[in-house]
């Protein structure tokens, strides 16, 4: 058995099919088929059910898989502290982030990246279910959240900076172009494009609430789970949403901009957030760590 041959296998089992992890390790469909049938003729067992639902683990591949993903990360760290010795510091940070804090994560990330040069970042964007399933499995080292989701998934982690929820318009969708806050009267009626809330995260609920209180619903034409299309309707005129504040930044010279609701202030922090009981490298502790305040975007 090979180091190749599990990465071939883990990637299998992760990605669900033996063509999607193909993709995922860039290289041709058979030999990821052919390292995995060499695996099992090895063993003398097989590892995968394989039927019309897809593939399966047997309860020998999970086995393998459980104690494979972790052989796999203890040899990867056994490397990068055999790079560092006497070169300073080096090695490899896996960082996932959500969307709406990219305008904190690429600050911190430039920073750290000018006082470690030699350290290669691997980020990931996705959502709060997928980077935490990630950071179980130990492909991730730290997470870029907002407050509710870091409390949801129970991991350790350190405030970065606050932002305040406030309506994201245009000039065509403005409700009350004429004044600096919006009246909760004014969004009877008013088209919105929210992000859908789950079981681990949502910005909805504060807006939800206040126009209830003042005896009407609010006009939801469209509920995505992707903040970067949210962003997009918002900016054709499909309707107003409700997002963090600095959540404009991504995508500056939009026509874009934000305005706070009268009488509604919530406000979410974002931090980072790691796994208390996973291994750290040096590389991984110094970016967990790193210029040890708060930082705003």
């Amino acid at each position: 058995m090979t180091i190749r041959q599990l990465e071939y296998f883990c990637a299998t089992v992760e990605e669900g099919s033996v063509s999607a992890a193909a993709r995922k390790l860039h290289v041709a469909q058979p030999p990821v088929s052919r390292q995995i049938a060499l695996l099992e003729q090895e063993f003398g067992t097989i590892l995968f059910h394989r039927g019309n639902k897809g593939m399966r683990l047997t309860e020998a591949g999970e086995s393998l898989y459980q104690q494979g993903r972790q052989y796999i990360a203890d040899m990867q760290q056994l490397a990068e502290q055999v790079r560092s010795l006497g070169t300073g510091v080096r090695g490899l940070v896996r960082v996932g982030l959500l969307y709406s804090t990219v305008p904190y994560a690429l600050p911190y990330l430039q920073a750290y990246h000018a006082a470690y040069p030699h350290v290669e970042l691997y980020i990931r964007l996705g959502s709060p279910q997928d980077l935490m399933a990630d950071i179980n499995r130990g492909t991730l080292n730290a997470l870029f959240l907002r407050s509710g989701v870091r409390e949801t998934l129970s991991l350790s982690g350190r405030v970065l900076g606050d932002d305040e929820l406030k309506l994201i318009v245009t000039a065509r969708t403005d409700p009350a172009p004429e004044l600096d806050v919006v009246p909760i009267e004014r969004l009877r009626g008013v088209p919105m494009c929210l992000l859908s809330s789950d079981d681990l995260w949502g910005y909805n609920e504060p807006l939800v609430k206040e126009c209830q209180r003042c005896d009407f619903s609010p006009n939801i034409v469209c509920q995505c789970y992707d903040t970067p299309m949210v962003m997009q309707l918002v900016q054709s005129g499909f309707g107003v949403s409700f997002l963090p504040e600095t959540i404009v930044k991504t995508m500056p010279r939009s026509g874009i901009y934000t305005k706070g609701i009268e009488g509604l202030r919530a406000t979410l922090s974002v931090v980072l957030a790691w796994d208390k009981n996973a291994y750290r490298s040096g590389s991984v502790e110094r970016f967990l760590h790193f210029q040890e305040k708060d930082q705003n975007p």
